[in-house]
């Protein structure tokens, strides 16, 4: 067994194990989260950011008001992402103190948003106006984080609403097959995920929270 392959597999088993810590009724990672794994290691996200991201994922789901089941690797994305940031900016403060670069993010989300306004098809008018709120947050000073963290997961919810329900039906049957026994609520929670990932994509809509870049 080469080198490079048991790094692999220690990289795979050792973000299913942080995972199914938490989630002790749960046996196995799906296909789908094992897919969103490899897209991780091609991003070249180190291992501990992600363990950092998942465990954050349930602390925060302990302190929140609704308790949120969390039951697909897909819902820790972004707090794996926001670990990554974070990590990202104490790397560049370590190097040469300086305040994170909130302006330059900004400018970058600002301008993918401009373009996507630009191709937006005129019959998505709902996911037109949490865009042009996002355009609204963006060009504050300084720019408005935590309403565009809010408005990112409202653009989620958005395009699920929006999801034809053949296609919303496919992702549900998609979930059941890989989370057996959940209720049909916890299954729209990881299909809602699942499909707004998808449409983002398709769509070619950007990420709105700045801890994305």
């Amino acid at each position: 067994m080469s080198e490079d392959w048991s790094r692999r597999q220690d990289y795979y088993q050792q973000i299913a194990r942080a995972f199914l810590k938490h989630q002790p009724a749960i046996f196995f990672i799906p296909p789908r989260d094992l897919e969103l794994i490899s897209e991780w290691e091609k991003l070249g996200l180190p291992l501990e950011v992600i363990i950092e991201g998942i465990d954050r994922t349930f602390a925060r789901r302990l302190a929140g008001r609704r308790k949120k089941n969390i039951y697909s690797l897909s819902q820790c994305e972004k707090e794996i992402l926001k670990a990554y940031a974070q990590r990202q900016e104490r790397l560049v403060g370590q190097q040469a103190p300086q305040a994170p670069d909130t302006a330059g993010k900004a400018t970058r989300v600002l301008q993918e948003v401009l373009s996507c306004l630009e191709t937006l098809p005129p019959e998505l008018s709902e996911v037109r106006r949490i865009l042009e709120e996002a355009r609204a947050a963006l060009q504050a000073t300084p720019p408005e984080e935590a309403r565009l963290e809010a408005l990112d997961e409202e653009l989620d919810r958005a395009l699920w609403d929006l999801t034809p329900e053949p296609e919303r039906q496919q992702s549900l049957a998609s979930a059941r097959q890989d989370y057996p026994g959940r209720t049909d609520s916890q299954l729209e929670e990881i299909g809602q995920t699942r499909v707004a990932r998808e449409r983002r994509q398709k769509l070619r809509l950007p990420r709105l929270a700045l801890f994305y870049y």
